[in-house]
């Protein structure tokens, strides 16, 4: 559950009245919404026709998640629009040097082209409802910590099973750190395809130079499509598999916006931290950001200089360099925003008020007295092990062959226990993308890029204070009779030289092993991940003391906020279905500076060098002594927009979000925030928090006019302009 530190809160409520823009809204809180200032806004559509819930009917049915970004179905035969760098692992799956569809980009002109984008998933939602009551009855006071947790587990796991029975794919969540839970179910498609993207130059114009900053400029879109069998039921990829149908679908708007207007989007956003203590941001501030950053700085290193030594290892590379890259970024800027905010000294002062109201009345005093202080104390208690606690939150994934010896080997010990038993993500109900992700891998696989980055992890570990590292590691180390670096490469060497993983049918093969077989294979690397295995237990079941001990505390917290503010508070962001609605806006990221809310294609023109990342397409620098006269020019702008901002309140997650006018029609993707906004996960800052969004008009002229996408714009209702 890994609840211990997002339940350690302290809500935003402390600070002034949520603005307009704030807040990512449940579906089933809309109706409490000012529904007199959301019209007059621009909101045309009620909240029943979001989503009914009594008739599991709304355009929310239209915005599928992609497990980790957001789309949206945009034709009557499960076309999906989505962000380009959402559909980058589809693009970098079916590459290879011959067919570089990374840098080409990529058009299936008719169905028969689609390209399987195997591994990728389609959740398309179906509703939610509050499970509150059943799954906190499941806990007694006289439980332990490690009991209670698995008491909320056990639970979770009763309704998804029972849930799933309907043959949908179920998941609980929680809210506000415990105090409410969810049922959200949705249909799993498993059979995805990749439709279009266009060239990496437009789909990724500016690349890490403009990433998260404004202006912006970049095509990020990209096009998939969800099948399922003949009989309309998912199902795994198969020639004979038909186009899924779903109940809803977008309209694709070429009216555009302007500044002022209104904007919602709904999506999936992932993580935020709205209501974290003061101790966890400071720890946040001072350490985990700034170590992370060292981390993946090194880590981005090693694979671009393994990017260099040929084609094929740089299309391997390229869909984790990206990631850390975006990341990086992230952290950097998270970093800069709370120094400049001061957020902990903030929180801390916030928290002093609400103590000092609690205090005030013994009656408050005796039900929510301890709280903040206990919260804090269980913070300090977790910041011992933090140094060892980054690393392994790394490393398991550092290296694929690890990842997939840790798969195998836990597979083999979880499939034997009683179904309810088992633990999250190791359940039959997960067998299937198991297999797929052993079998996908053999196309990111780069054993000499495997080594190099194990053996930097390795590395770290060992330059842990004694008593501080993993013992698997320790003795690993150790057993090869040598020290330092030269330790880190005999047993690199031990592992990776000497492992049977590298080979896919073997891989798939070992996961109908039971333990005992595992070990009698004697292989190397999966003897270590048995071993390692070990140790990340440990640290599991000492995490569950603590959420055992947070869920608890963050309840009470969340009521005594209530109580404070008298006020609808809306949960952190947890990847569920999201409500966020703003306006078209630009912002003053310093004195003297202002940025207008619209980029232009003329701006895409002015940024064109000859070098990486702002090379043009030749085919895009022709089509643009069209651009200005074509359907898609806003006659304000004299110019086709490219990305416009919004007020809306997003985080990750979100990337891939349909931006909607207050009719429901799509009128362009979220795909990023801005540098300035970086805390928003912490705090939303109105003059400052703003959406990066494409504009619908950039993503139909490319098409149109670019790369003659004209099938797809029929499909979408869209008569193409440049016959």
């Amino acid at each position: 559950m890994r609840r211990w530190v997002v339940l350690l809160v302290l809500a935003v409520a402390l600070a002034p009245n949520a603005r307009a823009d704030e807040g990512m809204w449940m579906l089933h809180q809309l109706k409490d919404l000012d529904q007199q200032a959301l019209r007059e806004m621009g909101l045309t559509l009620t909240p029943k026709e979001l989503w009914d819930p009594a008739t599991g009917t709304g355009l929310a049915a239209a915005i599928p998640s992609l497990g980790g970004c957001t789309s949206s179905f945009v034709s009557p035969d499960g076309l999906i629009a989505t962000n380009h760098h959402c559909g980058f692992g589809a693009l970098q799956q079916n590459s290879s040097p011959e067919h570089d569809y990374i840098t080409d980009g990529f058009l299936a002109r008719t169905r028969a082209e689609e390209l399987p984008a195997r591994g990728q998933r389609v959740f398309v939602f179906k509703g939610y409802d509050e499970v509150t009551g059943k799954v906190t009855a499941a806990m007694k006071a006289t439980m332990t910590p490690v009991e209670r947790v698995r008491a909320i587990e056990l639970r979770e796991k009763e309704l998804v099973a029972d849930c799933e029975k309907t043959g949908l794919r179920c998941t609980v969540a929680e809210m506000f750190g415990g105090r409410n839970f969810y049922l959200f179910k949705q249909l799993e498609l498993r059979d995805v395809r990749l439709v279009y993207a266009p060239p990496r130059a437009i789909g990724e114009y500016g690349g890490e130079i403009d990433n998260w900053m404004w202006p912006r400029h970049t095509g990020d879109f990209s096009y998939l499509r969800a099948y399922v069998g003949p009989d309309g039921k998912p199902a795994d990829f198969a020639p004979a598999n038909v186009p899924f149908q779903p109940d809803r679908f977008l309209k694709v708007s070429t009216d555009g916006i302007k500044e002022g207007d209104f904007t919602m989007i709904l999506g999936y956003p992932g993580r935020t931290y709205r209501y974290k203590i003061a101790a966890l941001i400071a720890q946040d501030t001072e350490f985990n950001y700034p170590q992370r950053i060292k981390l993946l700085k090194d880590w981005i290193a090693i694979l671009e200089d393994r990017g260099k030594t040929s084609k094929e290892v740089e299309i391997k590379v390229a869909s984790m360099v990206k990631g850390l890259l975006n990341g990086m970024k992230n952290n950097e800027g998270m970093v800069d925003g709370l120094r400049h905010l001061d957020l902990a000294g903030r929180k801390r002062a916030e928290e002093a008020k609400l103590q000092a109201w609690i205090d005030q009345d013994a009656t408050r005093k005796a039900v929510w007295g301890e709280v903040l202080p206990s919260l804090s104390a269980l913070a300090a208690e977790r910041a011992a092990t933090r140094e060892r606690d980054l690393l392994v939150g790394f490393m398991p994934r550092s290296s694929s062959l690890l990842s997939a010896a840790l798969t195998i080997t836990r597979w083999s010990q979880e499939k034997t226990r009683p179904a309810l038993e088992r633990e999250f993500g190791f359940q039959a109900r997960d067998e299937r993308m198991i297999r797929t992700r052993m079998s996908t891998m053999q196309r990111f696989l780069d054993v000499p890029t495997d080594r190099v980055v194990l053996s930097y992890f390795l590395t770290r570990m060992q330059a842990l204070p004694r008593g501080h590292g993993l013992a698997s590691v320790d003795a690993a180390l150790a057993a090869t009779g040598k020290t330092g670096a030269d330790a880190v490469a005999a047993l690199v060497e031990q592992l990776l030289g000497k492992t049977t993983l590298t080979d896919e049918k073997t891989r798939l093969a070992m996961l109908d092993l039971d333990s005992a077989s595992l070990a009698a294979k004697g292989d190397p690397l999966l003897a270590f991940a048995a071993a390692l295995r070990r140790d990340l237990k440990a640290i599991e079941d000492a995490n569950r003391v603590f959420e055992g001990r947070a869920v608890v505390l963050a309840p009470r917290l969340i009521d005594a906020l209530a109580a404070f503010r008298a006020t609808p508070l809306y949960p952190d962001a947890n990847s569920t279905l999201r409500f966020t609605f703003a306006t078209v806006k630009g912002y003053a990221p310093r004195d003297g500076v202002s940025y207008k809310p619209f980029t232009t294609l003329r701006g895409v023109l002015e940024k064109c060098t000859d070098e990486d990342p702002f090379i043009c397409p030749s085919t895009l620098i022709d089509a643009a002594k069209r651009g200005a006269t074509s359907r898609y020019s806003d006659p304000r702008l004299g110019d086709v927009p490219a990305c416009f901002l919004s007020t809306n309140d997003i985080t990750g997650g979100n990337s891939g979000s349909p931006i909607l006018n207050g009719k429901g029609e799509l009128i362009g993707l979220a795909f990023d925030g801005n540098y300035e906004s970086m805390t928003s996960d912490f705090v939303f800052d109105p003059p400052l928090s703003r959406t990066i969004n494409v504009d619908a008009r950039y993503m139909l002229w490319v098409m149109d006019y670019v790369d003659n996408a004209h099938n797809l714009l029929r499909e979408m209702g869209i008569e193409p302009q440049n016959k």
